[in-house]
């Protein structure tokens, strides 16, 4: 073994070319085993923790007869799904908790809704009434010039678009409407008698306002006490959990700051998202744009800021900012921002200004009004308290995550299309108190027309509910393990006691929930699979014909070695032994690096440039680690290319007679 060694480390030496291209093929493709793999554990593990513990749990139960499959996080707008439904929740739940190893199984159900927005002149002029019925004199002025203000935002607007609108005749009329309202008189006239201007300003100048920001709402039904307890990531950043028994909606962050915010302060906000990530104003085309219009929308601050303040804000404003002019000009200025005063005027805007605008369209606290549609088509209208508003720890900045907004399980029943367990005793009390009799279809002539029979029929009692299964009704429900890392048994077991008990359900992991999101891990393995064998099957074949190669140029050592006695084991022994030694060297040089490469990164973490990422990385950077598994990989798939690229030539080698030996001195 030690000539064998020595004969191999000399022959590298000697062949230094060959040896320098094929350990480069092989030292490259260790370090992609290691820097891969790595790559890959690291992403399935912060991927498994950031839908495990967000949405998915580790499992996910759904009717088996589902049109549609389970996609818990949808990369596109997508349309109206199907997952059948689970009508005897409380008996999956029981059978599902009695497998070993299962904590909790938590009931969902996932809807779409849309919340209309009030328009501010309908706020205002709601103002003003009640200032007015109320005899409130100091009000009922400030509510008028909050009016004026905003009438003659609409003036102005529609004037600008008189020219592209069809019927301009029309157009004229409802300006005419506007002017007269702009007038002193008007409002005089408002003060002595109110109710006929009243009713000229909401059936003549209301409508002509923009109407309120529409909100669409991706929703979750959930038991939302037991959903914040089994969810890890799940995070109360603003107000509280509904009491039980209470319905309530929880806002998303994401969804709350994004949509439901006031558009200036969401500009300004994504301006300064933007800076802080690296980009520049001046040098960003989006940025550049997000700031070109952000002073075009002062008029949607003024028609907020109620006349009682306007006078403060306008001089702290000028004072701060160093300009005059009235307050349109001081809200002009102070929304005309650059790389060097974004900071201090956004921090100017939210001390001054947002503290008398309605910084967001749906409060938390207030009731708002889902309209969804329910499993028959039609649609419901659903009044809701919003209760709060919630994260998802580490995904802050996914909109995958981020934009799914979680009700209660009887809301969302309501929403589907069932009868809440309320909603069902109140109609058992309505039978009840008419009176109404349960009859079967063949006496339903008689007792209509008469003729039927002299006993009378049983009626429902009070405390008889619809047999619509509604209190017990779940579209799907996510299975929380005790111990994740026993998953696959889990899984295994879930779907026996599933067929043992007739439920009718799929039983999928985390992965399989998530939908297309869960399968870039597979996609992703497939490419480093795919890309490290053509890597080694070139570093393959280019070895086994340099190999040939230098077999051929080495037939007079090869015959001399035969010449003095050695056999063709020795031979071939040496050209693997040779191989084998280059791999290592190779190999241990491309784990090392590879290793270093990956420690590296986990300290420095690798940014989430996509929102997707944010999902895969558990957060706005992954930091990857490096485990054994990865380097022993590398190794061992090296060994492997080595041994099957040197077969073929060594056994060429062991064939050479003893007598060409004689040949090459002659």
């Amino acid at each position: 073994m030690r000539l064998l060694f020595e004969l191999g480390l000399r022959n590298l030496v000697a062949h230094r070319i060959k040896s320098i291209v094929v350990g480069g093929i092989l030292f490259f493709g260790v370090l992609m085993v290691v820097v891969g793999g790595a790559l890959l554990d690291s992403i399935r593990q912060s991927m498994a923790r950031s839908i495990t513990s967000s949405l998915a749990g580790d499992a996910q139960v759904y009717a088996a007869d589902s049109p549609d499959e389970l996609e818990l996080f949808p990369m596109g707008a997508g349309g109206a799904v199907d997952y059948g439904e689970i009508l005897d929740f409380p008996k999956v739940r029981d059978a599902l908790k009695g497998v070993d190893n299962v904590r909790e199984v938590v009931p969902m159900g996932i809807t779409s809704a849309i919340v209309f927005g009030t328009p501010e002149i309908d706020r205002v002029l709601a103002g003003l009434r009640d200032a007015i019925d109320q005899q409130d004199l100091p009000a009922r002025e400030a509510w008028i010039a909050h009016t004026r203000v905003i009438v003659d935002g609409l003036g102005r607007d529609l004037a600008a678009s008189r020219a592209s609108m069809r019927d301009q005749a029309e157009v004229d009329a409802q300006l005419a409407v506007l002017a007269r309202v702009g007038q002193d008189a008007f409002w005089d006239e408002l003060r002595a008698d109110p109710a006929p201007a009243l009713e000229l300003l909401d059936t003549k100048v209301a409508p002509l306002a923009v109407d309120g920001k529409l909100l669409y709402l991706r929703v979750i039904g959930t038991e939302l006490d037991v959903f914040s307890k089994n969810f890890s990531s799940f995070q109360l950043i603003e107000g509280s959990l509904p009491p039980p028994g209470e319905p309530g909606i929880l806002l998303a962050s994401r969804f709350y700051e994004r949509q439901v915010k006031d558009k200036v302060a969401r500009d300004l906000d994504a301006l300064a998202e933007g800076v802080a990530a690296g980009d520049t104003i001046a040098g960003t085309s989006t940025l550049t744009l997000t700031a070109s219009r952000l002073p075009k929308q002062v008029q949607t601050l003024l028609v907020q800021i109620p006349p009682s303040e306007a006078g403060s804000v306008r001089d702290r404003i000028a004072s701060e900012l160093g300009v005059d002019g009235d307050l349109r000009a001081c809200l002009s200025a102070l929304l005309t921002v650059d790389d060097s005063t974004l900071a201090a005027r956004r921090a100017l805007f939210y001390e001054v200004v947002a503290p008398h605008i309605r910084l967001y369209e749906v409060p938390v606290g207030q009731e708002v009004v889902l309209r969804s549609f329910t499993k028959s088509g039609y649609q419901r209208a659903t009044a809701v308290k919003v209760w709060g508003v919630f994260t998802f720890t580490g995904l802050e900045g996914s909109d995958l995550a981020g934009f799914s907004n979680l009700v209660d399980m009887e809301t969302f029943r309501s929403m589907y299309g069932r009868l809440t367990a309320a909603q069902q005793d109140e109609l058992a009390g309505i039978r009840a108190a008419a009176g109404v009799a349960d009859i079967s279809r063949e006496d339903a002539e008689a007792a209509l027309f008469g003729g039927g029979p002299a006993e009378p029929v049983a009626q429902a009692a009070p405390t008889e509910r619809a047999p619509e299964g509604a209190s017990t009704l779940a579209l799907n429900a996510a299975v929380v393990f005790d111990d994740p890392s026993r998953g696959p048994q889990t899984l295994e077991a879930l779907r026996e006691k599933v067929a043992a008990d007739g439920l009718k359900l799929d039983v999928v992991d985390w992965q399989a929930a998530a939908g297309l999101v869960g399968q870039i891990i597979s996609v992703l393995e497939v490419i480093l699979v795919v890309a490290i064998g053509i890597i080694f099957l070139v570093a393959l074949v280019i070895l086994n014909n340099t190999m040939v190669m230098t077999t051929l140029d080495r037939t007079t050592e090869i015959g001399t070695l035969r010449a003095i006695g050695a056999p063709k084991v020795f031979v071939i022994a040496m050209f693997l032994v040779e191989t084998l030694v280059l791999a290592l060297i190779a190999g241990a040089l491309g784990a090392a690096v590879g290793v270093g490469f990956v420690l590296w990164l986990g300290h420095v973490g690798i940014p989430a440039v996509a929102d997707i990422m944010v999902l895969l990385f558990a957060g706005k950077r992954l930091y990857p680690e490096v485990g054994a598994n990865n380097a022993l990989l590398g190794a061992a798939v090296v060994t492997v290319v080595a041994v099957l690229s040197t077969l073929y030539p060594a056994f060429l080698a062991s064939r050479v007679p003893p007598v060409v030996a004689m040949q090459g001195k002659d």
